[in-house]
């Protein structure tokens, strides 16, 4: 089943459900900012057990308006998981995330913590300053990919001392920017993640038709990423003791340099009830490993929360 979901100011949600439909709800959050649901991925949520709720964050994917940056905050992505919670008549759910994915699932828990299950982790970004500056700044990852860095400077033609990302969302705001332009700005930042990421370049489209969907995964990827996510300095290890109580699997690769090791172990050791589960692997859920101990996780989580629920019911 697939289906919009009016927001607020404009926004429309698009949500589609996979797995079953008589197991635990669980929620699926998509990373970026800015990308979208892949279905393919909620096979490796134990879809047996689980009922996937899957949907695109506001301006992204097949969420309308694409690209939109009013009304498109961090605080509205958790009312708009709330919503739809409230929507599909969901007393309580279990939370994935990914990267920015599990950002938005702590923050969720952090102010809805009565109605989530467990939450179920991979690559974790915990969004503070210094996570960002660990991937946008020369001082940073771009130390281990210096041709990759110069390369993402001078396409975005980056100011001197300005964070590639600033540039980025400089150019894309600029109304008198021709298409074909802001694509191709666009195409420059993906390609320094893919760097980073170890995955090809990505290639440029010749279909103009196909621009405007990097284009807006861009806008709303730098509307967030110049506003420190709309989170404190500290991201969000702020708050986390209202979640001490929840079940918490972590799925984190060893070799992540997007999102560092040792952020997962420093919010593992803050959750008492999180199992940090490190992956010989990196940051990309194309990797074979890291989807093979994300689709044990959620097993694993799967039949905890099924013993739990027996046991409570009976």
């Amino acid at each position: 089943m697939s289906n919009y979901l009016m927001t607020t100011q404009g926004h429309s949600i698009y949500f589609a459900e996979l797995g079953n439909p008589a197991g635990i709800p669980l929620l699926f959050v998509h990373g970026g900012p800015g990308s979208g649901y892949n279905p393919a991925h909620a096979d490796l949520l134990y879809p047996q057990g689980f009922r996937i709720i899957q949907f695109d964050q506001r301006g992204c994917g097949r969420s309308t308006p694409g690209g939109r940056l009013l009304g498109n905050r961090t605080c509205d992505l958790l009312r708009d998981m709330e919503h739809l919670r409230q929507h599909l008549s969901i007393a309580q759910w279990v939370i994935y995330g990914g990267s920015w994915g599990a950002t938005l699932a702590l923050e969720y828990a952090k102010h809805y913590p009565q109605q989530v299950l467990g939450l179920l982790l991979r690559g974790a970004f915990l969004a503070r300053q210094q996570d960002w500056e660990w991937f946008s700044l020369p001082q940073g990852v771009a130390q281990q990919f210096p041709a990759a860095y110069q390369a993402l400077l001078h396409a975005l033609q980056v100011r001197p001392g300005e964070n590639p990302v600033n540039s980025l969302y400089r150019h894309l705001l600029n109304p008198r920017l021709a298409t074909e332009t802001a694509y191709r700005y666009a195409l420059a930042w993906d390609g320094w993640e893919a760097a980073v990421m170890g995955l090809p370049a990505p290639r440029c489209n010749p279909d103009p038709a196909s621009w405007q969907a990097r284009i807006n995964r861009a806008r709303v990827y730098s509307h967030y990423a110049c506003r420190q996510f709309f989170l404190p300095t500290a991201g969000v290890l702020p708050g986390l003791e209202r979640i001490q109580h929840l079940p918490l699997l972590l799925v984190h690769g060893r070799h992540d340099r997007v999102c560092r090791y040792v952020g997962a172990q420093m919010l593992a050791t803050a959750l008492p009830k999180a199992q940090l589960i490190p992956v010989a692997a990196g940051h990309g859920l194309h990797e074979a490993a890291l989807q093979q101990a994300l689709a044990e996780a959620a097993s694993k989580l799967f039949q905890h929360l099924h013993r739990t629920i027996d046991n409570t019911t009976h």
